[in-house]
């Protein structure tokens, strides 16, 4: 059964693996290959010799790529002899300009910076210019230069002259009335009437720039009636208007019922408390009450703290007292250890002076004989002594 399964299905060669078999190459034969060529040869030369007779057909459009690309470029052609003469005749048409776009610019900005400094001095000649804040005035008085001109070369025809009753403005009767006047400086002069107009204006349109500026400005205005130096506001504590006091204070006096007294409501108020807080109650009567008890537990606090203060410094009083017996007690007992020891250390050392007495006895007995009442004396001294220490 395997082997008729295996001839029924036939085998993949690309499957398990297995590299397809090679194509192998068809061998042509001679005589083919030769009426190939000859068939080829006869259709090259065949369109050559009809070319004459036949019409060529139109080409089929391309599909490249390339072509698609530059379909919409037009192309720039070089201009004729005919247009070159054409725009060597035509001379008003200015294609180019002459400057470029930097020197274009720079001669606009220079024309505008030049026309804002003509405005500036003709508002300056005006009396219309006011410094910035911070600015320096100007340096040129043109009020003075006016006059100067004016009784140097006369009347000016720019000048503002003085409105007339009738609505003249020229001087024809005569000369102008002379007016003495104080200007911005302090100074007094001696202007004619016209000029003390101007001046008048010029003042007026100041103030009221000024104005203007401090009502469009951010800044608030300082007050005009601040007080420098070491002085006394008694405005505060003495009435400026005394009858207005008194009818305020009788008024006072003749209400009957006292204004109702106002505690602190913590209802009122949207906020968090401590766990200390207490709120008393709006009802007087029990409000005192609290108050009372609050006061009576605030005392049986402080004799709490005052016996719990005194009992610890009772408790550390007894502490030391115990301490300070303790020390003496040790105390006592090393200085009878030590006269203990001592005693021992005498009772020792008294055997080895007796011993070494009668050593020297021994050794020397003339001197023994001859000074035996002195050394006799001398050891009587020493056991003496001896028994001294020990008697202490």
């Amino acid at each position: 059964m395997d082997e008729s399964h295996k001839t029924a299905v036939p085998q993949d060669p690309g499957l398990y693996g297995q590299p397809p078999p090679k194509r192998q190459k068809k061998e042509m034969t001679l005589s083919s290959s030769l009426d190939f060529t000859s068939q080829l040869t006869s259709l090259i030369s065949k369109p050559s010799s009809s070319s004459s007779s036949t019409t060529r057909a139109r080409s089929r459009p391309s599909k490249s790529k390339t072509a698609d690309l530059f379909a919409n470029v037009k192309v720039k052609r070089k201009p004729g002899a005919k247009q070159l003469n054409q725009e060597a005749n035509d001379k008003l048409t200015l294609r180019d300009p002459t400057t470029t776009e930097d020197e274009k610019a720079t001669l606009a900005r220079t024309r505008k910076i030049m026309e804002e400094k003509a405005r500036l001095y003709a508002a300056m000649k005006r009396g219309d210019y006011i410094p910035k804040e911070g600015e320096a005035a100007p340096l040129v008085d043109f009020d003075r230069k006016w006059a100067e001109n004016r009784d140097t070369h006369g009347e000016d025809d720019d000048a503002p002259s003085s409105d007339s009753d009738n609505g003249n403005s020229d001087n024809e009767t005569g000369p102008e009335e002379m007016v003495e006047y104080e200007d911005e400086f302090g100074r007094l002069r001696m202007a004619p009437k016209s000029q003390y107009l101007a001046h008048q204006r010029r003042i007026a349109r100041g103030l009221a720039a000024s104005s203007a500026l401090e009502e469009m400005s951010a800044r608030p205005k300082a007050p005009e009636n601040i007080i420098y130096g070491e002085a006394i506001q008694a405005e505060a504590f003495v009435a400026v208007d005394e009858e207005r006091m008194e009818e305020l204070a009788r008024k006072r006096d003749r209400s009957v019922t006292p204004p109702e007294a106002k505690h602190y409501d913590a209802r009122e108020e949207i906020r968090n408390r401590g766990t200390g807080f207490y709120a008393f109650s709006k009802d007087e009567e029990e409000r005192k009450r609290a108050m009372e008890n609050l006061d009576l537990e605030r005392e049986e606090t402080e004799r709490a703290r005052q016996e719990r203060e005194a009992a610890k410094e009772r408790k550390r009083r007894e502490v030391e007292e115990r301490r300070r017996m303790v020390l003496e007690k040790r105390r006592a007992k090393g200085e009878e250890k030590a006269k203990v020891m001592a005693e021992s250390f005498l009772e020792g050392l008294e055997p080895e002076l007796l011993a070494q007495q009668e050593d020297r006895s021994r050794t020397d007995p003339g001197s023994a004989n001859d000074g035996g009442g002195g050394h006799g004396a001398e050891g009587d001294s020493a056991g003496d002594g001896l028994a001294t220490d020990s008697a202490d």
